[in-house]
């Protein structure tokens, strides 16, 4: 079980519509022309294929980048601006297994001002965000990318879609991931580190 005995209400602030939504979908044009292969799935977008599925193999360079589930759904595309994010929002099921999306240690594992247990992974290259998990893992832990780091949950500031908070409720069940890319000193979209 992780440890959340860091509490810094400071590091995150609220969007102006109270944070992720899981269940709403923004998808700009530019993310539909990628080569992913989609298929809609009440109104959703399903990811599959090569993108979806991480190679477990060889992955010792800090360029690799594997997804974060077996297979997934895009519930809102990059949104999370305000708050320094340019954050996706993915599914896999309440409990599915998140995977490190690269190599690297863990630097900070905290619960943030919204209740976003929140874990953060670096190297040399990536510092990568995820959130709303319920994360296995501890500050300093060294991470293989695909290795297992814990389980999606809707734990902090999740809602349904209509927007109603998923507090105490069966809905919301997601992670929120961001990706920052240290040589350009910029946050970059994670759909373009997913494409096959």
């Amino acid at each position: 079980m992780a440890n959340y005995n860091n509490l810094w209400p400071e590091k995150a602030t609220p969007e102006p519509n109270g944070g992720c939504l899981s269940g709403f979908i923004f998808v700009p044009l530019a993310v539909i022309a990628m080569s992913l292969v989609l298929s809609l799935t009440l109104g959703r977008i399903t990811i599959s294929g090569a993108a979806a599925v991480p190679d477990r193999g060889n992955l010792q360079d800090a360029l690799t980048f594997v997804s974060p589930y077996d297979s997934y759904t895009l519930t809102q595309g990059p949104h999370g601006f305000s708050y320094g994010h340019m954050a996706i929002d993915i599914a896999a099921g309440n409990g599915a297994t998140i995977y490190a999306p690269i190599n690297g240690k863990v630097t900070d594992l905290f619960i943030d001002g919204l209740g976003n247990p929140t874990l953060i992974i670096e190297n040399e290259i990536y510092r990568v965000t995820l959130m709303h998990g319920i994360y296995n893992v501890q500050i300093g832990d060294t991470l293989a990318a695909g290795q297992p780091l814990g389980s999606e949950s809707n734990l902090g500031n999740t809602t349904d879609m209509q927007g109603l908070s998923c507090r105490n409720r069966d809905c919301g069940y997601h992670t929120h991931l961001n990706v920052y890319d240290k040589r350009i000193g910029t946050n970059i979209n994670p759909l373009g580190l997913l494409e096959p």
